[in-house]
């Protein structure tokens, strides 16, 4: 939601926060109503400025000890520092019980003590006393429950919305969200070209369609999308950030990099910002800036409170693959073990992959073998993770392993459906020097999975249509085209 955002680029707040830094500049606070400090103690902690965020509610608190907004900033403070039972504290002192701020933040302490459909309960509750402010009521709840990835009670918060106030203008892009968050991304996509018709100016409109084109795996459509956001504020970080995914799902690295670098010169300390550009670096074998980056973002994140600290197994994970690319083995297996030793038990299957992968680099492939079987006694889904594991057989050069494996997926799921591993199996025949195969399945992969075909083999016949490739891959072998009369071999159906 981006009201905050845009009361911060107002006038009056701008005016305001000018007033107050002129005179913390010349040695004083000023004197201002509590909310309005309070809003400047928010813009601050919005942009991680904590130190200037304290000194802010320190002031309205001084001034305004009974007031409640600074009070309602403190708990959220705590909150976000997963303070819960400080969080609490505050919250039951306030003497405005009945502030619909403070209904919130007893919502939003029962979400985060894991308790959303009570927290839905309880402001279910407290809607017999809002009858005068409905309207707001709701969209708050519903916004609440977005501001948490809590969409299914989202969905039921803004079908209250819709009941009371249909025509409500933050509806329609509200809605669109929700579908996205419930992974509906064509009805989202219908919604949100049904607002741009309306409102073509609309950047988050713009921002929200991109990133549904990202999910829906339509990269151009995304990528244009997100220049149209750009094209209406130049400065819209968001769609640059779309930009930036888009290119790098659809294998377009260098662009990627560079618009994770723009995005990073606006927000230099946004994680997974900085992890998605180290993979970036990592696919195109700059390790170093890889391990560079990430040591920085994880003396950041360690500086962070523990509830904060989620993202870190993930970021070592990253960190040691590009260490085992620079043959530090011994510091990538390490680096391993302390990530999995900060997951609490959480996905253990991940770690023995990325063992199983350093062992292979070092040709320990006894000790591999053993962490691949960990692997997949431990995952969800056995042929899932054997995929995975043919596919870091492949990179690791063992192309006769990753080739009996992909065979192996492809019979579980059967013709049809285990069809997506034809592009694969086309690249390990042809790395393996089976020609024969290579062009038996080259002839197929188009139709299995066209995009990948192109990603896999675009370089090697640049300007030509994927179903042109077999043609020009037999000539490089026979020296000359097919005979046009030869039958074709027939992808699986």
């Amino acid at each position: 939601m981006d009201e905050n955002n845009r009361y911060y680029q107002s006038r009056h707040f701008l005016r305001l926060l000018h007033r107050y830094e002129k005179a913390v500049a010349e040695g004083h606070v000023p004197y201002l109503e509590a909310d309005e400090l309070t809003d400047i103690a928010e813009y601050y902690m919005t942009d991680k400025q904590d130190e200037k965020a304290n000194q802010a509610i320190q002031a309205a608190i001084d001034m305004h000890p009974d007031a409640t907004d600074p009070q309602i900033f403190l708990a959220r403070q705590k909150m976000f520092y997963g303070q819960l039972d400080e969080a609490q504290a505050i919250v039951d002192a306030i003497i405005e019980q009945e502030n619909n701020e403070v209904i919130y933040v007893r919502a939003e302490l029962l979400i985060r003590q894991k308790q959303a459909l009570e927290a839905s309960e309880y402001l279910l509750e407290e809607m017999e006393l809002m009858q005068d402010s409905l309207e707001t009521y709701l969209y708050d709840c519903t916004a609440i429950f977005m501001d948490y990835d809590q969409w299914e009670l989202a969905e039921i918060w803004a079908g209250r919305l819709r009941d009371i106030c249909p025509a409500h203008p933050s509806l329609p892009l509200m809605e669109a969200e929700i579908s996205m968050g419930l992974d509906d991304y064509e009805t989202a996509e219908t919604m949100l070209q049904e607002l741009l018709d309306s409102d073509p100016y609309s950047t988050e409109a713009w921002n929200l369609l991109a990133e549904s084109y990202v999910a829906l795996e339509r990269y151009a459509d995304a990528r244009e999308a997100a220049d149209y956001a750009l094209a209406i504020n130049p400065q819209e970080r968001n769609a640059l950030l779309m930009k930036a995914n888009a290119c790098m799902h659809d294998n377009q690295l260098p662009q990627a990099i560079r618009y994770y670098a723009q995005c990073l010169e606006m927000q230099p300390d946004d994680l997974s910002v900085q992890m998605s550009l180290a993979i970036c670096y990592n696919n195109t074998e700059q390790y170093e800036k890889a391990v560079s980056l990430l040591t920085t973002a994880e003396q950041r994140i360690e500086k962070q409170p523990e509830d904060r600290q989620a993202d870190l197994p993930h970021l070592l994970l990253i960190r040691a693959f590009a260490l085992g690319k620079l043959k530090k083995y011994d510091e990538a297996l390490s680096t391993i073990d302390r990530a999995q030793s900060l997951a609490d038990g959480q996905e253990p299957w991940l770690y023995h992959i990325a063992r199983g992968e350093i062992y292979l680099w070092l040709g320990k492939m006894s000790m591999a073998e053993k962490h691949f079987i960990h692997a997949m006694e431990k995952g969800l889904d056995r042929c899932e993770m054997l995929f995975n594991i043919a596919l870091i057989h492949s990179r690791a050069g063992y192309y006769e392993n990753a080739i009996n494996m992909l065979n192996d997926v492809w019979a579980f799921y059967g013709t049809r459906d285990g069809r997506f591993v034809v592009p694969y199996l086309t690249d390990c025949y042809l790395k393996h020097g089976d020609m024969e195969n290579f062009l038996k399945h080259l002839r197929m992969a188009p139709s299995c999975n066209r995009e990948l075909t192109i990603q896999l083999f675009g370089d090697r016949y640049p300007g030509t249509a994927p179903e042109d490739y077999y043609a020009y891959a037999y000539r490089e072998l026979h020296g000359h085209f097919p005979d046009p009369g030869t039958p074709d071999t027939e992808a699986p159906s």
